[in-house]
């Protein structure tokens, strides 16, 4: 009887015990903390990767402006204004002369535009880069090319 009071008091005492909660509770939270912070390396990377990638491409529009025209004097200042590896001027700039109509860049041929000014020289410059998460989310889907483009009037 003794024995059974005992036996009883310490099951009692091992189901109301506390201690080693916390660290039970922290080992089944980590995988989810874990997997939140990469999610949150991989938006922040991206994120930076955007804006290298949109830098490189005003860096070639810029370049266009100070210094006139040229090929591949722009795609040198594009894959040189970041210090991403793998950032290219793709596809290839291209000088068009162009009107401004309704706040869009159209392409003309002729000597005057729709709205009685004189056409402009426009250079417009693309910059691309690969981007590689840090984990392969199979259920997001994420753009795998970050691209950007900048547009400016030479003349």
């Amino acid at each position: 009887m003794f024995c059974k009071r005992i036996a009883r008091l310490r099951a009692i005492a091992l189901l109301t015990d506390r201690r080693g909660t916390s660290g039970t509770e922290f080992a089944l939270l980590l995988p989810m903390l874990t997997i939140l912070l990469m999610g949150v390396f991989d938006y922040g990377s991206l994120a930076y990767d955007s804006m290298q990638v949109a830098a490189a491409a005003h860096a070639g529009a810029d370049y266009a402006l100070h210094n006139g025209w040229s090929a591949s004097g722009v795609q040198t200042a594009v894959t040189g204004a970041t210090t991403l590896p793998q950032v290219s001027a793709t596809p290839a700039p291209q000088l068009t002369t162009a009107c401004i109509v309704s706040g869009a860049i159209v392409a003309t041929t002729g000597s005057t535009c729709a709205g009685g000014g004189t056409p402009g020289s426009y250079v417009v410059v693309n910059a691309q880069a690969p981007f590689t998460p840090l984990v392969s989310w199979a259920a997001f889907a994420l753009p795998w090319t970050i691209a950007a483009r900048a547009t400016v009037r030479i003349q």
